[in-house]
């Protein structure tokens, strides 16, 4: 069958498939299929076989990929799209328990991912952040849906289907948070109401948030609710789909960029009210362990700490108390159930051994005691969440209290604590969510550490092998020298952010709201499909009697026209950038630059000057604390005149001529190359002028490249900066670099023709 020749309300075949049955499976690993297949019937590994046909065909049709293999996943191991691999897995189980209209929109779901959904752009640091990663997913599948039911009609019922069946996951999603945590995460919440909404908008229904919504996550949700309609709104139609790779991900960034910029600043509101309570839940789990001072006295009763109990009322230690021995007795009871369960494992199955004398798998060994132990190793029951629903505002607000009177010592271990079981928690919700991207951010760094190739890890190991042995007792000098050093470049840089970080904050918001507007596009009308109506050119269709069938009134949001920026900055080190303190003023007004275009995710590299280049940050590098301590370095060279005379020089010519090749080389519609110099050019021998003369530099940068040149010149007597560069700035008050410099960034942003 011709996939690419199928109309777009043509039936699906239910019961045929692309090819012979080696065609579909052609990709999948013989071996690992026959042992999944293994554990079940004869009767159901056919059935199973002739779903999985049936569902491969609708995988290449919506994936438009022909090459991807549809696997069998681990019975119970859901569904998924594999970005790496390309390849989907499907749920056996599912195969035999769920209806064919079910399984048609899952793997449709699947294909869609396939075809729209892109996350590789993410910058880990940001992907990392707890929440984040749930928030993206919480949208970016209401957005895949989007795209399947309005790309694939035939879909848009049985989609319906799907999520009433799967409404009852966020009842199993609060119970396993009870369980887990000890408390229902306002993040969690959220998210789900943001699918709740998508799911009204489907059937036509307004939206209106759940009165069941706690106040402070309803505030978070009214307040982002709109962005995040706006941001799955955000997809390719099918045609944009087939057009190009580039179009996909335009959207997909575009979508990306609207959570960012305007959910998940309320969003993370809710994380860190969530995380708050988690450490509040590490402390409680410790004090049922014995630590910290909680000890259980032969009365039954908790002795909390003195430090804490100086701070509760009678009745609060009672009612924490209460709260925690209810904890430790439902330890205890879970205890003695895995204990039986595991007693009468061991009974059923005699030796409880394999073929091979190995213990069978999934019974918990007992310890000395006869108490099971669970996977890790400790005791099985060991601290449980308190319920934190049974502690009233006033308690939890003084045990909170509490752990910040702790040393930071204790402080920091209870937030690691609480950091880890958190994101445990929050992999396995997304795990839950249908669909969930496979591929993210931080699976990719993963990969990318493991893919080194054989020949490049050989190497590395001779390398390692060849090196001389080292006095230890000198290395240790050495790195404890470096390490100071760094230390001392690291707080140079964060005491100067904390001195313009108003600025900081205030340009970010500035240049957002440019970005904003552009973005705040109309809809655009001439749709077959879409998600409202264009009811003017409705009536004008109705006047020339255009059938309804054939309206194209429908409308969709336009993907807006917005240029990707790539921007350098090139810093004078020269000597004379020591006195009357220039570099201290033109670096803040470098980490002014910095931190707002990398909040930003634009494009951008630093670099210094003198006789040679300094590289501080590449394009295409995230901020990060390392750049950050080797940015914090710039002020020491302008006074190193060690090896051929470094500071002693001025390279204008040389070093804009470097920085443009690097800046030419970036995909980007518009490059700005910024020169922040305060003297006109002292060549060292290594660049003379005749070859590097600044004159004939900018001439040749401005014609034979699409760099744009900006020119800064850093206190009095810069007149010469006008005289070079076409765009400049001279005779910039030393004490105004970070505000000229912010002036000259939102200019460049918001009009960037001018240029």
């Amino acid at each position: 069958m011709d996939m690419e020749g199928i109309k777009l309300n043509q039936e699906i075949p239910e019961n045929k498939s692309t090819g012979t049955l080696e065609q579909v499976y052609q990709a999948l690993n013989p071996n690992r299929e026959k042992q999944i297949l293994a554990k079940f019937t004869p009767e159901q590994q056919e059935e199973i076989r002739q779903k999985q046909q049936i569902l491969s065909s609708l995988a290449y049709f919506v994936g438009k990929d022909f090459r991807i293999p549809v696997e069998l996943n681990e019975p119970g191991g859901g569904w998924y799209w594999n970005f790496k691999d390309n390849e989907i897995r499907i749920d056996p189980k599912d195969l035999l328990e769920k209806s064919m209209d079910y399984l048609r929109f899952v793997i449709s779901h699947e294909g869609g991912h396939r075809r729209i959904s892109r996350t590789d752009f993410i910058p880990l640091e940001e992907w990392q952040q707890p929440g984040f990663s749930f928030m993206t997913n919480a949208i970016e599948d209401p957005r895949d849906n989007n795209f399947v039911a309005e790309s694939y009609p035939k879909f848009r019922e049985q989609m319906s289907l799907a999520y009433e069946q799967d409404l009852d996951f966020e009842a199993k999603a609060k119970e396993k948070a009870d369980q887990k945590l000890g408390y229902k995460p306002r993040f969690m919440q959220a998210g789900f109401e943001y699918i709740k909404q998508w799911f009204r908008e489907t059937k036509g229904q307004d939206f209106e948030i759940s009165p069941d919504l706690p106040e402070e996550v309803r505030v978070v949700v009214e307040a982002t609710l709109e962005s995040a309609q706006d941001s799955w709104l955000r997809y390719p139609s099918r045609q944009e789909a087939d057009k190009s790779e580039e179009l996909i991900r335009k959207y997909a960034e575009l979508s990306y960029k609207i959570n960012r910029d305007f959910v998940w600043p309320e969003f993370k509101k809710l994380i860190d009210a969530d995380m708050e309570d988690q450490k509040m839940e590490e402390l409680l789990k410790d004090m049922q362990k014995n630590k910290d001072g909680g000890e259980e006295k032969n009365d039954g009763k908790i002795k909390l700490p003195q430090e804490l109990k100086d701070k509760l009322t009678p009745e609060e230690q009672q009612t924490l108390e209460e709260a925690i021995k209810k904890a430790i007795e439902q330890a205890k009871k879970e205890q003695q159930e895995a204990k039986e369960k595991a007693e009468k494992d061991i009974k059923k199955q005699g030796e409880a051994t394999t073929e091979k004398g190995e213990k069978t798998e999934g019974t918990p060994e007992p310890d000395a005691d006869g108490t099971p132990q669970d996977i890790e190793g400790e005791k099985s029951g060991g601290g449980k969440p308190i319920n934190l629903d049974s502690l009233s505002e006033e308690l939890k607000q003084k045990i909170k209290d509490y752990i910040y009177s702790l040393p930071e010592e204790e402080q920091r271990e209870i937030k690691e604590q609480a950091e880890k079981v958190f994101k445990e928690f929050e992999d396995a919700l997304s795990e839950e969510l249908q669909g969930k991207l496979s591929d993210n951010p931080d699976k990719k760094a993963e990969r990318e550490s493991k893919d080194k190739p054989k020949e490049e890890l050989e190497k590395e190991e001779k390398t390692e092998k060849g090196r001389p042995e080292v006095d230890e007792e000198e290395l240790r000098k050495y790195k404890d020298r470096v390490a100071k050093e760094l230390k001392k470049d690291e707080n140079l840089y964060e005491h100067m952010r904390q001195e313009v970080l108003p600025l900081i904050d205030k340009l970010e918001n500035e240049l957002r709201e440019i970005f904003v507007a552009r973005r705040a596009q109309g809809w655009k009308s001439g749709f077959t499909t879409g998600k409202r109506i264009d009811i003017k050119r409705r009536i004008q269709e109705k006047a020339k009697s255009v059938h309804a069938m054939e309206s194209k009134a429908w409308q969709k949001r336009e993907l807006p026209k917005e240029k990707d920026y790539a921007i350098s900055m090139l810093v004078d080190l020269s000597g004379s950038m020591s006195n009357g303190n220039k570099i201290r003023e033109t670096f803040k007004a470098v980490i002014v630059l910095s931190e707002v275009l990398n909040r930003l995710s634009i494009n951008l590299e630093v670099l210094g000057f003198n006789d040679r280049i300094y590289e501080y940050q590449d394009f295409g590098e995230q901020m990060s604390k390392l750049i950050r301590e080797h940015m914090g370095g710039m002020l020491a060279e302008v006074n190193d005149t060690s090896d051929t005379g470094k500071a002693r020089w001025n390279d204008d010519g040389w070093a804009l001529e470097q920085a443009s090749d690097r800046l030419a080389r970036q995909k980007a519609d518009q490059k700005f190359l910024i020169v922040m110099s305060d003297g006109t050019p002292e060549e060292s021998s290594m660049h003379p002028r005749a070859k590097y003369e600044l004159g004939k530099m900018i001439k040749k940068v401005l014609e034979e490249s699409d760099v744009r040149l900006v020119g800064l010149g850093i206190g009095q007597g810069t007149e010469h900066v006008s005289r070079y560069y076409p765009n400049s700035i001279a005779n910039v008050k030393v004490e105004e670099m970070a505000e000229k410099l912010a002036d000259l960034i939102r200019e460049v942003i918001a009009n960037y023709e001018n240029f």
